[in-house]
């Protein structure tokens, strides 16, 4: 009963912090544009696969991405069927203030807490994302 609770409370937050709320682009452009932040170019199957998305609605994404001058797509002129994907300068500049923002709202939330709360509280998060790296929950991102 308490993990049911704890489970959903978590999940409460987690909608609460949506980078979506605070901006017009999706949840899949924010992971799209954040992804590519930390990773670099990359082609458009390796965007999908990383994102646990299709290449078509990574490629509907990115044509959505470029049309708004946050990223650009170019064919691969030794396989012209790989479009390779990147961020451009105010794309990064774009995702880098949602980052910001984030954390800026997530910093606020947190002060809730006194310090004793706060280590208590990464102890344990540090114990789920152990957890779930070990588990294969995915590309596991500590920034």
């Amino acid at each position: 009963m308490a993990t049911e609770r704890l489970t959903e409370d978590l999940l409460l937050l987690v909608r609460l912090l949506r980078p979506s709320r605070h901006t017009d682009m999706t949840p899949q452009q924010y992971w799209l544009l954040r992804h590519l932040r930390y990773s670099g170019p990359q082609s458009i199957g390796e965007l999908a696969q990383a994102l646990g998305i299709t290449t078509g609605s990574a490629t509907v994404a990115c044509k959505r991405l470029e049309k708004a001058g946050l990223i650009t797509r170019e064919r691969q002129a030794e396989d012209e069927r790989v479009v390779q994907v990147a961020l451009t300068e105010p794309g990064r500049t774009q995702i880098d203030e949602v980052l910001q923002q984030r954390r800026k709202s997530l910093t606020h939330l947190l002060q809730v807490l006194d310090e004793p709360e706060q280590q208590e509280l990464q102890r344990l998060i540090e114990r789920l994302l152990d957890a779930a790296e070990a588990q294969g929950f995915g590309e596991m991102e500590k920034k």
